[in-house]
């Protein structure tokens, strides 16, 4: 039996990369997806190969929004689009980013307009998007909030301060949500992916990177499929305020 049989989840951040991967996942698994991404023709196009493969026109498994996870009202109408589509809210994928168009740099020399445009996506938009679903999921009585983190909190990526440090002020969230949350049945957890190829890194780089982990290969998208299932489905009932690293093993070595 799917893992996910008649969910519905939302997925930020969802047409490309890890979100893309975790979109088909959860299709595959017999949820309804909405993928939400500020990348609007890449989203419509994962959307319409799922429908393609998993659903029909009539009865989409999957539907594109464009959404800002930075602003409010952009978060609310993604919320309002997923409920008109398919009536309710069981799973929040919080892995919307702002990585890939960051200039490398000492700490000391990023601009400070920098620094808040990665805090707005990355550390407010989940607190914007978990509060937004709130509601819903305490009304039904359960819930999963999927916050993706970085492995780079423990391992202190160089020239990208105000990443890591956005990503490493998901723990502290994560924590007090599920602290909230408990009462109405919400899980709320936290992944940490290594560094994946999600397309914004040299192969050779990913490549050498991956020697230093335990399990010596490059890490893909589709690695983190496995925990995000687990941490949206029911198996998971009674697991909440937690980190998993999902990352071969690089933050050991």
């Amino acid at each position: 039996m799917p893992q996910l049989e008649d969910k519905v989840a939302i997925i930020t951040g969802a047409a490309q990369g890890i979100g893309r991967a975790v979109a088909k996942s959860y299709v595959q698994e017999g949820a309804k997806v909405v993928v939400a991404d500020l990348l609007a023709d890449e989203a419509a196009v994962l959307c319409d190969e799922l429908n393609s493969e998993y659903g029909s026109s009539n009865l989409p498994v999957a539907i594109p929004v464009a959404t800002d996870v930075s602003d409010k009202s952009s978060v609310n109408d993604m919320v309002a689009r997923t409920l008109e589509a398919f009536g309710r809210i069981d799973i929040l994928v919080n892995n919307a980013a702002l990585w890939k168009a960051l200039e490398r740099a000492e700490f000391w020399t990023i601009p400070e307009e920098e620094w808040d445009q990665v805090f707005a996506v990355n550390t407010r938009g989940p607190f914007l998007c978990s509060s937004a679903v709130t509601p819903i999921m305490q009304e039904q009585n359960k819930g999963k909030i999927i916050c993706i983190g970085s492995a780079t909190i423990w391992t202190a990526q160089a020239t990208l301060t105000h990443y890591v440090s956005s990503k490493a002020a998901l723990i502290g969230m994560v924590r007090c949500m599920a602290r909230d949350l408990g009462p109405h049945n919400i899980c709320v957890n936290l992944v940490h992916p290594g560094i994946t190829d999600t397309g914004g890194t040299s192969r050779e780089y990913l490549e050498e990177r991956s020697k230093r982990r335990f399990i010596p290969r490059v890490q893909e998208p589709t690695d983190l499929t496995g925990a995000c299932v687990f941490f949206g489905s029911d198996a998971s009932d009674f697991v909440t305020g937690q980190q998993l690293n999902v990352d071969g093993g690089i933050v050991m070595a």
